[in-house]
């Protein structure tokens, strides 16, 4: 043995089961000695401690680095949102991916700008600019959606051709509904004004100018008409006749000579006294003291009639006396029009989108709705097992 080590007591007990293997402690042949553990400094001395305690600490750094994650498990999760905003983010990415993600909604935003231009230049301008507004808008997301087929991204080209396609519904059929509500949208308002001072009052009155007398009454006895060959036949030798078919607003009953302040008029294409022409609603409302009217710009035409129920029964009028057409509500084609506008509008784009949830589902965007929704709502919920396709042997 070394100077520094001495033998320890004999155990009473054995050191090892005989299952066991020899002790390293008890030298060959002793089996009862083992030798005793004697301070690493009276071994190595004070400088071989020190290298011993430097490889030590080394070794056990080493170890830690290899060992310990770089992520704890116990470290705390970030504190989420609120549950509402996560809710809205969840809610819109769901609906951003199952109508086709950006290759969908970039044909929907195409689809309505189109429409918004081609409309409002429609309104503000012409019938003909919005066209042409239109083809712009039709061109330009053909020629790109085409570049797109042709480049191989065929899940941008094909939202962009149906959005290019339903274009020519919403820009043409919709922008005519909103046309014709211009027409009286921001037309002239005659509010409250007797029968005898609407002349003046209604002085270069605008085609469709609203009209709400306080009297006066349709005197449907003492019409007049006006006969205009529109288009005559080149085989047969008739005509496609217009009517224009007149008659009095009167303040009281008709006197001879009365002086008339107003007219109301129908633009048929049957004869003023013809039965069909008398049963139409147009007609029929003559009958009603409604006292309202939308206003008609005068032609000739118009005063040629206003001249023959003049003459026929010998009242007096002016030039200026207005000339409207008899109805009850001066607005009502307005809101008809606006309303149809908007249905048309909200159809064709229902209608796309529809096109688009059918487009996203055969495609497989829509698969990834639901994950990805569930994964902004709660981002530490474990994620569920993807189905496992059925494949056919």
């Amino acid at each position: 043995l070394p100077r520094h080590t001495a033998p320890c007591q004999q155990n009473p007990a054995p050191l090892r089961s005989p299952s066991s293997a020899p002790s390293e402690s008890s030298p060959p042949g002793k089996p009862g000695f083992r030798l005793c553990s004697v301070h690493p400094h009276l071994l190595f001395g004070e400088r071989g401690m020190s290298a011993t305690k430097t490889m030590t600490k080394e070794t056990s750094d080493l170890e830690s680095d290899v060992e310990q994650p770089l992520v704890s498990d116990n470290e705390a999760n970030e504190p989420l949102r609120p549950a509402p905003i996560r809710a809205i983010h969840a809610g819109l990415q769901f609906v951003f991916i199952l109508f086709g993600k950006e290759y969908g909604w970039a044909g929907f935003v195409f689809l309505v700008l189109g429409t918004a231009c081609s409309v409002a230049t429609s309104v503000h301008v012409n019938w003909l600019a919005g066209c042409a507004m239109m083809m712009v808008f039709f061109a330009s997301c053909f020629c790109f959606a085409g570049f797109q087929a042709v480049s191989g991204k065929y899940e941008l080209a094909r939202p962009l051709m149906c959005a290019a396609m339903m274009m020519f519904l919403s820009c043409i059929l919709g922008g005519h509904f909103f046309v014709v509500w211009s027409k009286s949208a921001a037309s002239q308002v005659i509010k409250d004004v007797s029968l005898a001072g609407v002349a003046k009052a209604s002085k270069d009155y605008q085609e469709n100018a609203l009209f709400y007398l306080k009297d006066g009454s349709v005197s449907p006895a003492q019409m007049g008409e006006y006969k205009l060959c529109k288009d005559k036949l080149p085989v047969v030798g008739t005509c496609v006749y217009n009517y224009y078919c007149v008659a009095p607003i009167l303040g009281g009953e008709y006197e001879k000579g009365a002086q008339v302040y107003a007219w109301v008029g129908i633009m048929s294409h049957v004869s003023c006294t013809d039965p069909v022409f008398q049963k139409s609603p147009e007609r029929t409302a003559w009958n009603h003291a409604y006292r309202n009217g939308l206003g008609i710009s005068r032609s000739r035409y118009w005063d040629d009639a206003i001249d023959a129920s003049s003459k026929k029964f010998g009242m007096k009028t002016a030039d200026s006396a207005p000339l409207m057409t008899w109805v009850k509500d001066p607005t009502h084609d307005e809101k008809v029009a606006w309303h149809m506008g908007w249905l048309v509008e909200f159809i064709v784009f229902s209608a796309y989108l529809m096109v688009m949830l059918v487009y996203s589902y055969c495609v497989g965007f829509s698969e990834d709705a639901l994950p990805e929704a569930r994964k902004i709502m709660d981002p530490n919920a474990p994620l569920k097992p993807a189905r496992r396709k059925k494949v056919d042997p």
